[in-house]
């Protein structure tokens, strides 16, 4: 509909720049209630303002805006004429759009609007017009045009508390057809009679079984109806189709049927039935005619009444999972809308999750490193879909399979400009070279690093050769790239490395990949310090392309490092998430479940397997403990929890990290032979002691702590107690303790020990050491041994 407007507080942000053809693509934004409409020009702002209905449909010619705005204010036919400047025709009149739909079926606003809008009449609130559209766009489209209800007396509709179940039980009432339906539960039956009072209670059947089609066959004394609007699917369907009289007409608006190829039977259509296949979506490219024919019939029923909301359930923005799950539920009546604003007039909606999609410039390069690999491959493949036409692949030895020249000529064939280089990334020539060659395709637009080069073997095997090897495609290659794009690439969107998860959690044998991923990641984390675009994405082990996937095999179950490999078409849908994350670095991977059986049966061998992601005991020594396999503090804690709930054994953190499956194994062995509870598992701390015990063990003996001398109780003969003694100097306790007097008793000779409790007060050794020996009978002793030892401690290896 068009209605004259006027505007106020024109503001204008900044000029637009006329490409070749004098075209410019602007979107106009107008905001419900409020009028503010702003003008972007590929997401920049232009022109914003507020826009109003006028009474007066005259424009004047000139008319000065009072504004406050330091932007300047014009005429009104100067602002016309600057509207037609930047490419928007304006004629006078602006369309009125208050319902509408998207082809992406959720969106915070249409850039091009359907045909199929209506104003929303003054007495229905936003909540409820949203139930309107679809459900009766549908209803009139199967009613009026795929065929013509009212050549009719009486119709069969399924699923009568739906949004189309209802709309189209009021159409047919409203147009005098005597209603079957369906529902599926008491609570629904007894809502449509208290709905519709014209509803009978004997036309109302089972939505969960074919028995409608007795009830219709009852009611109608086996004559059939003339109209079936059907939503039901296979054998209810069927049945569905029984249920038409002669010259009946089926109304088919689901489509699992139809998907699947099933098949109906030609048996049903020797009584002249027709079968339409309602398929409203088809109104988006129907032509002009029928668009208004069909918005002529609702225009006409809104304004007779017959065309009402529906009833609703609404979700605030936040609970779209639990509008689903209410959906999935089944036991909703009539339509479920999503809350997006609190007030139709505020300025913005109530925070709900989006996914940003990436596309990309077609005249900008795209340089990926490594892009001739298996992820490569599909990775130029997902830009090229998203609208990168400039691809530059680089490969250390270029084209070397055939699959690799059809994924290229496949690219061609989407319109790209594919080009491979060779160039020695690994040096600062060569990724010169590899930005010359992609600038002069056209400014780069982004470089995304997949290079590799895997040296495996254990850390004590690895020498420098096989660091730097593994070190130049990724680490030495992004270092030179980051320099080289941050003065040759100024229009530079994305800068993407593909990191590994083992740089944060360690891989055996791999600590030189992993430290590689590690230095280029610290390279995202400095551009992005210095405001330049750059992303990490750690990745998990990919499947069915790439190094892993040749290593593994096509086993796709397989396990590594607690992780399954992802697919690769997970990893393609997840680089939206991960490209538009905040975060520098960022990782994606696919964590192994772990078996949640709990049963009596497990045995502690499974449990402790299901925690540490083990699937295969034979991959590992029984005797390794668990800290050595890879325990880590989570891994303990859920052991140790899992452990003492479900088997009763109650271990030390001492004992858990000496753990090991041998030890395991001995015990249920040893319960199954004595079978009985009672065994108790034998533990490497078992006679040590521990905790409080050991510490006031190694302390002093705070009861003898005033003697300067100590004998001490030793297993010498009585033949060498005579013998020179052993004189013991006790670390920084000072003191004799259970320690010392264990070891005493161990000694085939006599030993005293040398207390320095007395001497606690001195602040060095030497001071420590000079009180020490001026003690009498100190120096006596020792004056009148001939040979002696002293045996020192220290906790601290220093004396």
């Amino acid at each position: 509909m068009d209605v004259p407007v006027e505007f106020e507080d024109i503001r204008f942000i900044r000029a637009t720049s006329l490409p070749v053809d004098g075209k410019v693509e602007l979107t106009v934004m107008i905001h419900y209630g409020t009028g503010n409409f702003e003008i972007t020009e590929m997401g920049s702002l232009v022109v914003t303002g507020i826009i109003r209905e006028t009474e007066n449909p005259s424009i004047p010619e000139a008319y000065n805006f009072q504004s406050n705005s330091k932007f300047p204010m014009i005429a009104k036919k100067d602002f016309y004429k600057e509207l037609k400047l930047r490419g928007y025709h304006y004629n006078g009149a602006f369309q009125a759009v208050n319902l509408a739909r998207s082809d992406g079926g959720v969106a915070s606003y249409v850039e091009k609007p359907s045909k199929l809008i209506w104003d929303i009449p003054d007495d229905w609130s936003l909540e409820e017009a949203a139930t309107v559209p679809v459900v009766y766009i549908t209803v009139y489209y199967a009613f009026f045009m795929a065929t013509d209800i009212r050549k009719g007396k009486s119709i069969l509709i399924h699923a009568g508390t739906g949004g189309i179940g209802l709309a189209a039980i009021r159409v047919a009432l409203a147009y005098n057809l005597e209603v079957f339906t369906t529902c599926s539960s008491a609570q629904k039956k007894e809502f449509l009679l208290k709905t519709f009072p014209k509803l009978k209670e004997s036309h109302i059947g089972n939505s969960r079984n074919t028995s409608f089609e007795l009830m219709v066959h009852r009611e109608t004394n086996g004559k059939g109806v003339d109209f079936v609007l059907n939503s039901l699917s296979e054998e209810k369907l069927l049945a569905s189709l029984r249920c038409l009289g002669k010259s009946g007409h089926f109304l088919e608006i689901g489509k699992y049927d139809m998907a699947n190829d099933n098949k109906i039977g030609l048996g049903c259509f020797l009584k002249e039935i027709t079968f339409h296949a309602v398929l409203a979506d088809s109104l988006l490219v129907a032509s002009d005619e029928d668009i208004w024919h069909l918005k002529s019939l609702i225009d006409m029923d809104i304004s007779k009444g017959i065309i009402q909301p529906l009833p609703v359930k609404v979700f605030l923005a936040h609970e779209i999972e639990q509008a689903f799950r209410h959906l999935i539920g089944g036991k909703h009546i009539g339509k479920v809308v999503i809350q997006v604003r609190e007030q139709p007039h505020d300025p913005s909606t109530l925070p709900v999750r989006v996914l940003n999609q990436v596309y990309f410039k077609q005249n900008h390069t795209y340089v990926i490193p490594g892009g001739l690999g298996g992820f490569g491959m599909e990775l130029a493949d997902w830009m090229a879909l998203r609208g990168a036409r400039k691809l530059l692949l680089s490969s250390s030895r270029g084209i070397t399979k055939d699959y690799q020249l059809y994924r290229i000529a496949l690219w061609k064939t989407y319109g790209c400009e594919v080009a491979i280089s060779t160039a020695d990334i690994t040096s600062k020539k060569g990724c010169a070279q590899l930005l010359s060659d992609a600038t002069d395709m056209g400014p780069v637009g982004g470089i995304f690093n997949l290079a590799v080069v895997l040296k495996d073997c254990i850390f004590s095997n690895q020498n420098v050769n096989q660091f730097v090897e593994c070190f130049a495609p990724k680490a030495i290659a992004t270092k030179y790239l980051d320099d080289l794009s941050r003065i040759y690439c100024p229009e530079l969107e994305h800068f993407v490395v593909f990191s590994s998860v083992s740089c944060g959690r360690g891989n055996a044998g791999q600590s030189n990949y992993g430290m590689a991923n590690s230095v280029m990641e610290r390279i995202i984390e400095h551009r992005n310090r210095d405001g330049f675009p750059g992303k990490a994405i750690q990745w998990g082990a990919i499947g069915e392309v790439g190094l892993v996937a040749d290593m593994a095999e096509d086993k796709i179950d397989m396990e590594i490092g607690g992780t399954l490999q992802q697919r690769i078409s997970s990893c393609i849908q997840e680089l939206d998430h991960l490209l538009c994350a905040d975060a520098s670095i960022v990782s994606s991977m696919v964590v192994a479940e772990k078996r949640t059986m709990r049963s009596g049966q497990e045995s502690v061998i499974d449990a402790v397997m299901n925690i540490m992601g083990i699937r295969d005991l034979k991959s590992i020594s029984l005797s390794t403990t668990l800290s050595e396999i890879g325990m880590d503090s989570l891994m303990a804690v859920e052991i140790k929890q899992t452990l003492e709930r479900d088997f009763e054994l109650v271990l030390t953190p001492q004992d858990l990290r000496l753990l090991t499956f041998q030890k395991l194994q001995e015990f249920i062995d040893a319960k199954e032979k004595e079978n009985t509870d009672g065994i108790q598992l034998i533990l490497a701390s078992d006679n040590k002691l521990l905790g409080m015990e050991l510490l006031i063990r190694n302390l002093g003996d705070e009861a003898n702590c005033d003697q300067i001398i100590i004998p001490l109780q030793t297993s010498a003969a009585p033949s060498k107690q005579n013998l020179q003694p052993n004189i013991i100097i006790p670390g920084l306790e000072g003191t004799a303790g259970r320690a010392w007097y264990q070891l005493g008793s161990k000694l085939q000779s006599p030993a005293i020990v040398l207390q320095l409790h007395q001497f606690a007060h001195l602040e060095n050794l030497k001071d420590v050491a000079q009180q020490s020996f001026d003690v009498n009978n100190i120096f006596q002793i020792l004056f009148n041994l001939i040979n002696y030892f002293f045996i020192f401690y220290s906790k601290l290896n220093s004396f």
